[in-house]
């Protein structure tokens, strides 16, 4: 019997391991998924592989016709959904296995749709409202939503004015959508003067005759006072001070460009009165030329009043 070198065996071996190799593929993703094994954008799978001679990396998308390359292959994925790549390498000495990668795409944000509070809704103060909305989203489905009230809870209306209600979803590919919906906030305007208006007077509609672009809805002489009082209550019929109202007084004056110019003489607060429970403000006239003014009222909630106004000359 010939003795057997140990150099022999090792390299019977190693020929033995070689020829048993099998052609391998492996792939790599750019870029790569995120936590929940998906992807926002364009995904570009590279198939790399292994082998000996003749070596060929094959792959087939989502059930399709095979293709073959030599390696690497690169395939751009940018449709949404969910797409099954089945790849595999080859050489001479035969085929290796066959393996499966999913990658998921999704590139839509979620949709996000406000029923209340509507936009540019008017609620009372203190009126109550429910939150009234919902979020979707597919493929890849909601992660997280945030918003300024959830559904069913009481929607903001303690602060006169504008509002913005809010709602903020992000899906688990990484897409947002934020919606914002504008609202107001008002409260209940009283009259309290005996004219039923808001200034101490207030012309028939006969008499309201046009002065510029607007009716004249009330005349003082100059040197008269121009009395404002109003009342402002809120959704239960609480009467309170619970905004801060001005006057704003303009002089109008024809302007053969715009039609009329205006020239601004006072700007002031409306005070609150508690012991009536309204705001009232004493305009005095007596510094003022007689002409046509306007009367900007604003109560401090998003709510104003337009009125125009004439100064007549002194009685002799």
């Amino acid at each position: 019997m010939f003795p057997v070198s140990r150099f022999f065996l090792l390299g019977l071996a190693v020929f033995g391991l070689c020829a048993l190799a099998q052609p391998t593929a492996w792939p790599t993703l750019d870029p790569a998924p995120n936590p929940y094994g998906w992807h926002n954008a364009p995904v570009t799978v590279t198939l790399h592989a292994s082998g000996g001679p003749g070596l060929q990396v094959c792959y087939r998308l989502s059930g399709g016709t095979p293709v073959c390359q030599p390696p690497p292959a690169t395939i751009l994925l940018a449709a949404e959904g969910v797409h099954t790549l089945e790849y595999w390498a080859r050489d001479d000495t035969g085929e290796g296995p066959r393996r499966t990668l999913t990658v998921r795409i999704d590139r839509t944000p979620p949709a996000i749709h406000v029923q209340v509070p509507s936009r540019d809704a008017r609620y009372l103060l203190r009126q109550p409202v429910r939150a009234d909305w919902w979020a979707f989203d597919r493929p890849s489905g909601l992660e997280l939503v945030e918003a300024s009230a959830r559904n069913g809870d009481p929607v903001d209306t303690a602060t006169p004015g504008y509002q913005t209600f809010w709602v903020w979803a992000r899906d688990r590919a990484g897409n947002e959508t934020r919606v914002e919906v504008d609202y107001l906030v008002i409260c209940a305007i009283e009259t309290v003067l005996p004219s039923g208006f808001f200034l101490d007077r207030l012309l028939p509609p006969e008499e309201r005759a046009l002065v510029g672009r607007f009716p004249v809805r009330a005349r003082y002489t100059v040197g008269e006072p121009i009395t404002v009082a109003f009342r402002l209550k809120d959704f239960f019929g609480q009467i309170g001070p619970w905004t801060r109202p001005n006057l704003l007084v303009t002089q109008v004056r024809p302007d053969p460009e715009f039609e009329e110019r205006h020239t601004i003489w006072a700007w002031l607060l409306i005070p609150y009165v508690p012991e009536a429970g309204i705001y009232k403000l004493v305009y005095d006239t007596h510094e003022r030329a007689p002409g046509a003014y306007d009367l900007w009222l604003s109560f401090g909630d998003g709510q104003s009043e337009r009125i125009r106004i004439e100064l007549l000359h002194k009685k002799p």
